[in-house]
């Protein structure tokens, strides 16, 4: 049923056009449950996932899948019974069932108190359009649309009316209800909730979409609905939370079914256990639409601007506003060569619904200094071109810094080498200065930056290792000795942007370029990186491959730390640990992989090639860096287990390479280690 924008309105809140309005819905919400007989069927999918808050690809855990027969009688009673119900585990997960209004169709749009999740998520939130809602909501039509149904001579037209709580601080609704202007007829609902609505305390936000379309010509009944629940552990902040989406569509009324009163007195709902029915009650394979969902978070950044701007100074999340904090598990807890181990902690406050502080620190062992961030976070009640603008500013005083391109191992597997081996993984420095800057996210799936930098980097005093090894017994030798940073101040403008797009079928891309310019030392200095990489998975997702191309120059006073390094773990396996380096790089690589045993057990291919050159003088100097004197390649075969989340390589470079295994984790995981 295609809709036009027909015009924009607005109007004062509760003005008699849209308290007019409200009225005839709610007399149309009392008359509907009567008369209007059908069966219908429904169908649907509930993604649970892994939503990460720099803006990454979701990591899909589970999907179910469920076929509904949904019935109604002339009075108003509603059943549904299940014709089949079916899920896949991605990643290891405790086997558990979902509240049952996540695998059904909300028939009648709500009674007058609004639940979700069985009452477990939210409760007790009065509907904008039941018994006594005026005294509760403010009202306001916004916008005007006109609907083309094939079947009516004309347009049917269709108000906005932007619902508000009077009173922020108690259960309410915030969003939007979309009314037929001759009617009153609800054709769609919009909504989140204020923090006060929320039961459980892992609550970050609950969001709902209901639409209607018109049947007979005469009647509103479901279409389409989509319920999003986002969780987060209450007592700790971290960089990921978890969310659980339902979406279900109605299709195949049909108006001529007649059921006795004895069959709406069985249960309303008729569960069956997994996998009782076969996969002819479905219309679509189990995880046929996961490539075209995208399993990106459903764009509801108008609803939660919109419960930022209803709940003015409190919160627009459910979670507590003072909570632990830490921005991955080495921010608490990691080992290198250049702090020995360290041990850090951190906090963050939300004073209000856009604001957000965090302050992270902690000390090393070896080098008995500490470190830290302070960090404000501020979210505007204003977009730019219709993305999410987001303002940071924060301080940092010796942060710990890795040169690059790429890092060679996580966080957790360069602690468990600098433990076990005595290896790093890194060449570190450390940054103390400050930044400001600007992100936009967009509802495309662009990511738009600008910052402003200055700080003052400087390197280790010594080794931990070398410490280690003059102790007592001596442990095998560090593969390479700590590089020393240069000392100097950098400041400037860094820009970047990033798109990623999903297709119909199994695949997607990304597209990024990042550029710096500045001065180091008080001499320009500039650098410019790009990113390409592409993904294609099969509809059931047993096999995936992925391939990637990455190029960067650096011009001006660049200094030895900021040059760009391959070799090894991270870019170049099967080559000597960043030996090759200088002003440019291109690295090219490539993965595939298909699952033996599902969850278990997985077989990899890999293979890349690149090159780095245009070393300075200081450079080889201080570094020992060389030119890869032409492409250098590896290839290299392996296995995944644990849903893929852990993997093990074996990979020959060529020329003049060797065999190297290497031990890693997935890419999703890298940033929380």
């Amino acid at each position: 049923m295609p809709a036009t924008l027909h015009g924009q309105t607005s109007g004062p809140a509760d003005s008699l056009a849209a308290l007019r309005l409200v009225r005839a819905a709610q007399t149309a919400r009392l008359a509907a449950p009567f008369g209007t007989a059908y069966r219908a069927a429904a169908e649907g999918h509930v993604y649970f996932f892994l939503d990460r808050e720099d803006g990454g690809a979701p990591v899909p855990i589970r999907v179910d899948q469920v076929a509904l027969d949904l019935y109604r009688s002339r009075s108003g009673q509603t059943r549904q019974l299940m014709r089949g119900l079916r899920r896949k585990e991605f990643l290891p997960v405790r086997d558990f069932d979902y509240y049952i209004d996540r695998l059904t169709v909300v028939q009648n749009g709500f009674g007058d108190r609004i639940v979700v999740g069985e009452g477990r998520d939210v409760r007790g939130v009065p509907h904008p359009l039941g018994a006594g809602a005026e005294e509760r909501y403010r009202y306001r039509i916004v916008d005007s649309l006109r609907v083309q149904v094939p079947t009516l001579p004309s347009p049917v037209r269709v108000y906005e009316v932007e619902v508000r709580p009077r009173d922020g601080g108690t259960p309410a609704f915030v969003g939007s209800v979309f009314l037929e202007a001759e009617t009153g007829g609800l054709v769609r609902m919009d909504f989140t909730f204020t923090p006060a609505s929320y039961v459980d305390p892992r609550t970050d936000r609950a969001t709902v979409r209901l639409e209607h379309a018109l049947w007979e010509g005469q009647y509103w009944l479901p279409y389409r609905q989509t319920v999003e629940v986002r969780r987060e552990t209450p007592e700790v902040d971290l960089p990921v939370g978890s969310v659980i989406r339902a979406k279900l569509e109605v299709t195949e009324y049909d108006f001529a079914a007649e059921l006795g009163d004895d069959f709406f007195r069985g249960p309303a709902v008729v569960r069956l256990p997994y996998g009782s029915a076969d996969s002819t009650a479905f219309r679509t394979g189990l995880a046929d639409r996961m490539a075209e969902e995208g399993l990106s978070p459903v764009s509801m950044a108008k609803l939660e601007a919109e419960a930022r701007s209803a709940a003015r100074t409190r919160l627009a999340s459910g979670l507590p506003r003072l909570r632990l904090y830490a921005d991955g598990v080495s921010s608490v807890l990691r080992a290198n060569a250049a702090e020995g181990v360290y041990v850090g902690l951190g906090a963050s406050y939300s004073p209000s619904g856009g604001t957000r502080l965090e302050a992270l620190g902690g000390v090393g062992t070896w080098n008995r200094k500490a470190s830290g961030v302070l960090r404000a976070k501020w979210l505007p009640e204003w977009s730019l071109a219709g993305g999410r603008v987001a303002a940071t500013v924060e301080a940092f005083g010796r942060q710990l810094r890795d040169a690059g391109p790429r890092p060679g191992a996580s966080g957790a597997v360069n602690t468990l080498a600098a433990l076990a081996w005595q290896r790093d993984y890194s060449d570190p420095f450390f940054a103390s200065g400050a930044r400001v800057s600007l992100t936009r996210r967009g509802a495309g799936g662009n990511v738009a930056s600008v910052a402003g930098f200055a700080e003052r980097h400087s390197g280790a005093s010594a080794s931990w290792f070398e410490r280690e090894r003059s102790g007592g017994a001596a442990p095998p030798p560090p593969a390479r000795g700590i590089r020393q940073p240069a000392d100097g101040v950098l400041w400037g403008v860094r820009a970047g942007y990033s798109h990623r797009w999903g297709g119909s079928g199994a695949w997607g891309a990304e597209v990024g370029v990042r550029g710096t310019a500045g001065r180091w030392e008080g001499v320009g200095t500039a650098s410019l990186t790009v990113r390409i990489e592409g993904r294609t998975t099969a509809v059931n997702l047993s096999r995936w491959a992925s391939a990637s191309v990455e190029a960067g120059r650096s011009w001006g006073a660049t200094p030895s730390h900021l040059l760009f390094f391959v070799g090894g773990r991270g870019t170049l396996p099967g080559h000597p640990f960043r030996e090759y380096g200088g002003r440019g790089f291109i690295l090219a690589r490539a993965e595939a992989s298909a699952t033996l045993v599902p969850g278990w057990l997985a077989i990899r291919g890999l293979a890349g090639a690149g090159a780095a050159g245009m070393a300075t003088d200081d450079s080889v100097r201080e570094w020992g860096v060389l030119s890869t004197g032409g492409v250098r390649g590896y290839v290299g075969a392996g296995l995944a287990t644990l849903y893929e989340t852990v993997r093990i390589d074996g990979a020959w470079g060529f020329p003049g390479g060797r065999f190297e295994l290497v031990v890693s984790v997935d890419q999703w995981l890298r940033p929380y280690l």
